[in-house]
């Protein structure tokens, strides 16, 4: 039987290899030579069994997990054997079972190449994972003509000399291109799997995973050499440890009770006690004060730090000098902001604690009510700063007075119409009581001394009729009268008049200065500008159709408000009307220009606050709760409040931003509220009963002074 007539015979019968050529004669030396005689030398084949079939033909397999079929093709044409291979999917044999011979089997050549193909079907569905390669190059040599197996386990003496690649992967075509593209690895024999519950045969190779348990045997010793003497030279130890870790990981694998507290100091520094004061202040300076008064509870340390006046003072002056504008001038500005003054050691941690109590205060409305008597009339205009408080009444009198306690009577400026008994009875009783507003919590009335004591400033000029209105700053004070007529004083010199100020048709209802000019306003419904070191007349406004009750200036804007019903923005320069804002109804009695002139408040006999846009000239909101006319305004800036006082004998305090009603102190005097100012710590109103009223929410204050400027 010859090839070709194998092959011929045996086509119809034999199940086609997926993508298999023509297969090539392939022969062992001595018989026909083939294309891949370099093939055929590295197979190494094992007989899986022999037979006495007719066409006496044995299955193999080689190393690669292939089966061949030896084929006798008779020795008069080729003398030798042909190897047809029955299957080109290379698959691991896991184990080998007891030989068997195939002179047993009942079946024939048709029984056995049906063997053949189940085997085939059955080793193709092995993971690709196990196969193992024969090394290109390399060939099987046993001593013993056939691999011994025990027990279906393979002998590692019997395989010891093959070469296997282990990271190749099988290719249905060409083994020698996967040759010559991989790189051939050690001889290293790959372990022999378990047969059911029994362990997996692992070859005796201890060259595996030496260098990295030399690291790591280096490593450890490093280790322990650290912990027992001095520390090893950074150099050294690149030196002996590999950078090459085998593990993305680091754990140490030493028991707590071996580890020094100094291996760990690491995560337990103090960043207060390695970090420069002035960096530990600059960090702690950012907290709020919440966290800030946290942050004191860690350690000592911590706490000395937290406490540090440098800290406090960013605190406190971030958190109630917001609104402060240092570019504001200081001449005019004369109420106090309640920032302390910036001296040495200065305590401002107990200064923001008496501030945070002083603001608690103002919500809750708790006050003492401390009575200024001394007036023989009506008192219609005050002004305060931190140190003195200065009235302006109808008895033609200016009256200054220590702003502390016992709040004397310092001066009296003109020539009073006669002596004012001593107030001894506390006149505030005789006030109805309102459910609806807060009382005060104290009241206090210091004794006035008699205008007999008191020297009263004689001079030739003074006002000969009532003081409507006054203004000072640091350098000067302004008056108005009823003669007509405005007065400058020197402040510093003893409050001696400077010049005297001509030039209205009848009474001065309101004054307001700055570093240019001095602004006054009359019940002849015009609005005098005059220069404030020459006094000279520079020009007169006109325009309103009633008298013009009051004024506010911030730079060259000037707002008014008169009877008219009409308030007006004018522009000094050009003495021109820029803006009307009208009421609903009736005449307006004050007006007030906030510090960035953006916002305007009106008040009136409308009973109504109004707050108009700057810029747009539309009305805002209306501030609501008097009952009756809104005799004064005070809009303070720094802390957010609006003050009024009104004719309803009642002090008002709303909110600057949303317009409600904070505070209500009716019933504080016994009369119409004329006038009321106020600064951080007070309210100061004046009212027709010839009294003043010091509202005073920061009396008893324990560190109160420490605000003081």
């Amino acid at each position: 039987m010859t090839f070709t007539d194998f092959g011929a015979s045996h086509a119809a019968r034999r199940r086609p290899s997926f993508g298999l050529k023509a297969r090539p004669g392939t022969a062992f030396p001595g018989g026909v030579s083939t294309q891949n005689t370099t093939w055929a030398q590295t197979a190494a084949w094992q007989p899986l069994g022999a037979g006495g079939s007719d066409d006496n033909t044995v299955l193999y397999e080689d190393s690669s997990e292939r089966l061949y079929r030896y084929v006798n093709v008779g020795e008069d044409e080729y003398s030798g054997h042909v190897l047809e291979e029955t299957h080109i999917f290379p698959s691991p044999v896991t184990r080998h079972r007891s030989t068997k011979s195939f002179s047993s089997l009942r079946q024939g050549v048709d029984g056995l190449r049906a063997l053949g193909r189940r085997l085939s079907v059955t080793i193709r569905r092995k993971s690709s994972k196990h196969c193992l390669h024969v090394c290109q190059g390399e060939s099987y040599q046993d001593d013993s003509t056939t691999t011994r197996h025990h027990g279906g386990r393979g002998n590692w003496e019997g395989r010891s000399k093959n070469s296997y690649s282990i990271n190749r992967r099988p290719s249905l075509h060409s083994v020698s291109a996967l040759q010559n593209f991989y790189a051939s690895t050690c001889r290293t024999a790959p372990p022999i799997p378990g047969n059911g519950s029994e362990p997996p045969v692992f070859p005796d190779d201890l060259t595996r995973g030496a260098a990295a348990r030399a690291a790591a045997a280096a490593q450890n010793e490093m280790a322990k050499a650290e912990r027992a003497g001095p520390r090893v030279d950074s150099k050294l130890l690149d030196l002996v440890i590999t950078r090459d870790s085998e593990s993305g990981i680091d754990i140490d694998i030493r028991d707590r009770s071996e580890i020094s507290d100094s291996e760990f100091a690491i995560l337990r520094i103090d960043p207060v006690e390695c970090f420069p004061t002035e960096i530990v202040a600059q960090i702690l300076s950012y907290l709020d004060p919440e966290s800030l008064l946290r942050t004191g509870t860690v350690s000592r340390s911590w706490h000395r730090e937290a406490s540090s006046h440098h800290v406090w003072r960013t605190v406190f002056r971030r958190e109630y000098g917001a609104h402060f504008q240092g570019g504001m001038s200081t001449k005019r500005k004369t109420q106090s902001t309640g920032l302390g003054k910036t001296l040495p050691n200065q305590d401002w941690k107990r200064m923001f604690f008496v501030r945070r109590a002083l603001e608690h205060r103002w919500k809750t409305g708790r006050a003492a009510a401390i009575y200024l008597h001394g007036h023989r009339d009506s008192v219609y205009c005050v002004q305060f700063d931190e140190n003195k408080i200065i009235t302006g009444s109808r008895d033609r009198t200016i009256r200054v007075w220590d702003a502390h306690y016992p709040w004397p009577c310092l001066k009296v400026i003109g020539a009073p119409t006669g002596d004012t008994p001593d107030a001894t009875t506390n006149m505030a009783t005789n006030h109805p009581a309102q459910s609806s507003g807060r009382s005060p919590f104290l009241t206090i009335c210091p004794p006035s001394k008699p205008t007999t004591s008191i020297v009263p400033e004689q001079t030739s000029d003074y006002h000969k009729a009532s003081i409507l209105c006054l203004q000072f700053d640091e350098e000067i004070m302004v008056t108005g009268s009823s003669d007509f007529t405005c007065i400058v004083w020197d402040i510093k010199n003893d409050y001696r008049p400077i010049r005297r100020l001509v030039g209205h048709q009848a009474g001065v209802l309101d004054i307001c200065f700055d570093d240019k000019y001095i602004v006054s306003c009359s019940k002849d419904t015009t609005i005098c500008v005059w220069d404030r070191y020459s006094g000279e007349l520079l020009k007169k406004l006109f325009g309103h159709r009633g008298p013009v009750n009051a004024v506010q200036l911030r730079g060259d804007l000037l707002v008014s408000a008169s009877g008219d019903g009409v308030a007006k923005l004018w522009n000094i320069i050009s003495g021109l009307c820029v803006k009307e804002f009208p009421s609903k109804d009736r005449g307006l009695a004050c007006v007030e220009f906030s510090e960035d002139a953006r916002t305007i408040l009106a008040g009136g006999n409308d009973q109504v606050i109004y707050q108009f846009d700057t810029n747009t000239g539309e009305l805002v909101k209306e501030l609501n709760g008097h009952s009756s006319l809104v005799r004064s305004l005070h809009l303070d800036d720094l802390n957010n409040r609006v003050i009024s006082g009104s004719y309803d004998m009642s002090v008002k305090v709303f909110n600057a931003k949303t317009g409600e009603l904070s505070i209500n102190l009716p019933g504080w005097t016994t009369s119409w509220m004329l006038s009321a100012k106020s600064d951080y710590r007070r309210i100061i109103a004046t009212s027709q009963d010839s009294r003043a009223v010091i509202m005073d929410f920061g009396f008893g204050l324990d560190g109160i002074e420490l605000l003081e400027e």
